[in-house]
This record gives C-alpha cells, structure tokens and sequence, in this order.
C-alpha cells in the first residue's frame, strides 16, 4: 500500500501545481470536467506566458522529477517506478477520472475494513471468494450500514468543499450519487477466490 500512496502523492502533486496557478478547478463553468480543466490549463499558461502545451510538459517534468526522488528515496519500487512513469508519459493531465474513481474505491475499502473491525491488510485476506456485503452479514451487520460507512469519509469531504465555498452544493450532490453507485457496487462485487 504504501507505493500505491506514493503514486498517488505524485499525482496529487499535478493538482497542486495547478491550484499554484491562481485559480479553482470548480469553476463552476459549464462543460465536462475535461473541457473545464482544458480551460483552466489555458487561463493558467497565459498568466505564466507559456502555451498549454508547455504548462503541461512542465507538470510532466515535475511528476517524473517526483516519481525519481520516490524511487532514489527507497519509498517505492523501481518497477511502480516505471509504470507510474509511463502512465505520466502517455497521460493527459485533464483525464483524472480513473484515478479518482481508484482513489475513491481505496478510501472506501478502508472505511469498510473499519467499519468491519479489521485493517486493511486482514481485509484484504478475508475477502477472497465473498464480498464486501458477505463479511458484513456474516459478522450480523446490515448492507445498507456497510454502504453508509463506506461513503461517511466522503460525505465529511464533499460537506466542507461546499462549506468552504469550493463546489456547490449542486456538484457535491452529483459527486455523492456517483459515490453511492460506487459504493454499492463495491459492497456486493464478488472478489475471486484464490
């Protein structure tokens, strides 16, 4: 797990730079959320003087500059090294949604192995061969309480983005309903068993 956190660290770190530029990726403005981060990219170009081509190159650069350290740190392996390399390489840096959706998925296994009373890790052992709902029952308790706890972490999140002022309350409801589709589709996916 903790390579997988340090990828996601690299990926995060784009994010950053992109907020560095001045401005909000919820605009609010219309569009798909890649036009909107299209729009963005070019707003922040012309405020540093480059062109969007180069903007991106530049959080190429910073990525990859990041996913050495982590390797040359001992903090990852050279082989996630590689593939987190290729992956920036061959990316785009408007196209996030496998990787929120990932990041998502992980923060919700983690709430539910709380919820279950267990770590990840035993988790991870115990769900071969059942799902998420199966162990849940199994320890008597119900789905529809799995699924609450799965999303609670994002539900907090989405509360204080709107609070804060930094997404309506009409885009956190959008993201809550794709997150409880998310969520139950999580609970009741049967894993293999080994």
């Amino acid at each position: 797990m903790r390579i997988d956190r340090h990828g996601v660290a690299a990926l995060a770190g784009a994010a950053a730079l992109l907020a560095g530029g001045g401005s909000a990726l919820a605009d609010g403005g219309s569009g798909t959320s890649g036009e909107r981060c299209d729009q963005l990219l070019a707003k922040i170009a012309a405020k540093r003087g480059v062109t969007p081509e180069q903007l991106k190159a530049d959080l190429q650069a910073k990525l990859l500059a990041r996913i050495d350290a982590a390797e040359k740190a001992g903090k990852m392996s050279s082989e996630r090294a590689a593939a987190l390399k290729q992956r920036v390489t061959e990316g785009n840096v408007c196209r996030g949604g496998k990787v929120r959706a990932h990041i998502a998925a992980r923060g919700m296994m983690r709430a539910a192995a709380e919820f279950l009373g267990l770590d990840v890790t035993q988790l991870k052992a115990q769900l071969p061969g059942t799902s998420l709902a199966g162990l849940a029952q199994a320890q008597g308790k119900s789905v529809e309480a799995l699924k609450a706890a799965m999303l609670a972490p994002a539900k907090e999140r989405l509360a204080k983005a709107v609070a804060a002022g930094k997404i309506s309350q009409a885009r956190a409801d959008a993201a809550l309903a794709k997150l409880q589709e998310r969520a139950g589709k999580l609970a009741e996916k049967a894993f293999p068993a080994k």
